[in-house]
């Protein structure tokens, strides 16, 4: 069997290692980064720490698969009647193909964000803010206010991590006389919508402790290089950072007569997450419940390797079943929050659990040893600008 999987996050990471394992034929990962990105960490990456915990190598992960093949391209169409992918650089041919493309950002339309946002899903990104914050310092004109729009996990956790970098960095160059406010903004009533009530309130409670301000129920509608537009008020700033909305890649759009949308733009499966013959879509892509997350993208994966496995040796197939996996975040270095079926940690404890949850992730990808140590790459501070 020829398997080719597309998309190197955790999704398409996860299938094709679970395909090497169960030795099902040849497999090919075709990514458009030669390095896996681990999204949950990204706010770390952004705020000083070691870029080791957050970007991977592809071949550091597959050294030890031989029968997968890394393939540095970007599909661009899919012709299912010949089963070939299209690439930029070549065509493959598939007797499987497993779609894990992943989002894209967007931005609602709102006016300038586009153009005079910061981000911190990728690694250009990052250092794009890193720039930004380095000629801050050296100009003595750190903001006096942070905008960060988007209080779902990544714009919380970013919060906490930032506030504590300029902290830090105020310190460090000893700007006695600045003062710098992180200010969170949500369009929805409440902080991470996605998570219990429960971990609204005990998020709130500790951001607030912290200094940052958090503002439900606002709309940001515009933003230039000296200002951001807040439900109509104009609040002067340089720094403004979108963790907000995502949409699913254009890929799918752009093959709308070959597979069937949602409303959402997301792919419709069938409870193998098959979308059409021979061609499955996991993670991000598809409608599938609690899909967007990486433990469920990884649970996908596994889920597909297996599949594919059981129709090689000829054996019943067995449905998809989407499960809760725990969740939760930091919010700064020693306080964490997590959750699982209505029972939470947090604080210190919580902290402690959060990082484990991250442990058992990285092994999911990464022999022990080698999880352990781009694990620990977190205490290891890499700029200090």
């Amino acid at each position: 069997m020829n398997v080719v999987v597309v998309g190197g996050g955790f999704a398409g990471v996860k299938a094709a290692i679970e395909l090497s394992k169960r030795h099902v034929g040849k497999i090919t990962l075709i990514s458009d980064e030669p390095y896996f990105l681990h999204h949950a960490t990204l706010y770390a990456t952004a705020t000083g720490r070691d870029m080791a915990e957050s970007v991977i190598p592809l071949t550091t992960i597959f050294e030890h698969y031989p029968n997968v093949t890394v393939v540095n391209d970007k599909i661009e169409h899919i012709d299912p009647q010949r089963h070939i992918l299209n690439g930029k650089n070549k065509q493959y041919h598939y007797d499987k193909a497993v779609l894990a493309l992943g989002s894209v950002t967007t931005y609602f339309g709102i006016n300038g964000m586009a153009d005079h946002c910061f981000g911190i899903k990728s690694i250009e990104e990052i250092k794009n803010f890193h720039t930004h914050i380095q000629k801050a310092l050296v100009e003595e004109k750190l903001d006096k206010e942070y905008f960060i729009v988007g209080a779902g996990p990544t714009g919380v956790e970013l919060a906490g991590a930032l506030c504590e970098y300029l902290c830090h960095l105020i310190k460090v160059h000893n700007l006695k006389h600045t003062k710098c406010r992180v200010t969170l903004v949500e369009a929805a009533p409440r902080i991470l919508p996605r998570m219990s009530n429960t971990a609204d309130e005990k998020v709130m409670i500790r951001l607030k402790k912290m200094g940052i301000k958090v503002m439900v129920n606002h709309k940001v509608q515009a933003l230039d290089d000296k200002h951001i537009v807040i439900d109509g008020r104009k609040i002067p700033t340089t720094t403004a950072i979108w963790t907000s909305g995502v949409a699913n890649n254009p890929f799918f759009a752009a093959q709308g007569d070959t597979f069937h949308l949602a409303k959402n733009g997301r792919v419709e499966v069938n409870h193998y997450l098959e979308a059409i013959k021979d061609v499955y879509v996991i993670g991000d892509n598809n409608t599938v419940k609690n899909s967007g997350q990486a433990w469920p993208a990884m649970h996908q994966g596994t889920f597909v390797a297996k599949h594919l496995a059981r129709l090689a040796t000829k054996r019943p197939p067995k449905s998809y079943f989407p499960r809760k996996f725990i969740s939760g975040l930091p919010v700064g270095e020693d306080w964490g929050y997590v959750e699982r079926f209505g029972i939470y940690a947090d604080g210190k404890v919580g902290a402690w659990a959060r990082r484990q949850v991250e442990l058992a992730g990285y092994k999911q990808l990464l022999p022990a040893k080698q999880a352990r140590d781009v694990w620990n790459a977190h205490n290891i501070p890499e700029i200090d600008v």
